[in-house]
């Protein structure tokens, strides 16, 4: 698998989303020599009522790289590769009230959505970023860690910031929420060495305080860790609830933003939630192509569409190729 800021894409990108299918199986597809440049596209396709869209083939669709239509040289369908799903709780202080019910909504997503062979791990923001439930495989093993206060730091600490005022005592550089170094930090420690299907769902407001990382490079990063991002967005404590970084940073990894669940949303209350990362992740088509190199770019702009009408297709946005 490739890798962006640190050993750039020459072999293979693998670009999270999914589409429900029974044509194919992944023992059917390619084996991908060392030598051959192919970029690896899964994608998912649903109709105008979000519902999954199977019996696709390679002719229904178009892929254009820095928008420039490749011939689609492999297709093939990947039904049920393992999943690794984080689950990024914001423990700030504009979240703080409702914090006991992202523990809770952590743990009964995982409870309906991880199966056997599935792992899952779960990690918190406040003023520092830190691993509340390591990898796991059960959601009762990420239960009884969440039943303890959060484990120690993942990733570095911000630093201290000393206030003129007299009497006060140091603050956080990154704030209350660094919500993108949370966010960089679960897709370069935990996801990018990880293979099979990576998602990463995020409880928050979507306001980051001031992160030593940029929204840039935590969209980068994300981007090399082959991971798609979902984020159940709440209201702030401090009122405010239009986060459109956040909204940008999970469209372009191929994911989707949720308003909270109620008691009476059909079928139960996760159930929107649940149906749409399983639709998303269990099953997905697949495309192979050779990437377009005229430019010279190392980071290529990514487009699929599919020719039939009132279809729409979920993909990452972006890959890194490495310059020859």
């Amino acid at each position: 698998m490739l890798r962006a800021t640190e050993s750039l894409i020459s072999l293979a990108c693998l670009l999270g989303c999914a589409a429900l299918t029974q044509d194919a199986h992944p023992q059917n597809a390619p084996a991908f020599r060392s030598n051959v440049e192919i970029v690896v596209l899964p994608c998912a396709v649903v109709d105008k009522n979000g519902a999954p869209v199977g019996a696709l083939t390679r002719d229904d669709f178009h892929v254009y790289d820095n928008d420039t239509r490749r011939p689609i040289e492999n297709f093939w369908i990947d039904d049920d590769l393992p999943l690794t799903l984080g689950v990024l709780i914001d423990a700030s202080e504009s979240q703080k009230e409702q914090l006991s019910e992202h523990k809770q909504t952590a743990i009964e997503l995982l409870e309906r959505i991880l199966r056997p062979g599935d792992r899952a791990f779960v990690i918190s923001v406040d003023e520092n970023v830190r691993l509340w439930a390591d990898l796991s495989e059960t959601s009762s093993d990420v239960r009884t860690q969440l039943a303890g206060a959060p484990g120690g730091l993942f990733g570095g600490p911000c630093a201290n910031r000393w206030s003129s005022m007299p009497g006060m005592g140091p603050t956080s550089a990154c704030g209350s929420s660094p919500l993108w170094d949370a966010i960089y930090d679960a897709a370069r420690l935990r996801l990018r060495a990880l293979t099979g299907n990576k998602a990463l769902l995020i409880l928050t407001d979507g306001f980051d305080s001031g992160s030593t990382h940029t929204w840039h490079q935590t969209a980068d990063v994300v981007t090399t860790a082959d991971a798609s991002l979902y984020a159940v967005q709440y209201r702030s404590g401090f009122g405010r609830n239009f986060a459109p970084d956040l909204y940008r940073l999970v469209a372009d990894a191929g994911g989707t933003t949720f308003s909270p669940p109620d008691d009476q949303s059909p079928g139960g209350k996760y159930n929107r939630i649940v149906s749409r990362i399983e639709t998303d992740l269990r099953h997905r088509y697949v495309l192979g192509f050779r990437p377009e190199r005229l430019s010279g770019k190392v980071r290529h702009e990514i487009r699929v569409e599919v020719t039939r009408p009132d279809l729409t297709v979920r993909a990452r946005k972006t890959y890194f190729l490495e310059q020859q």
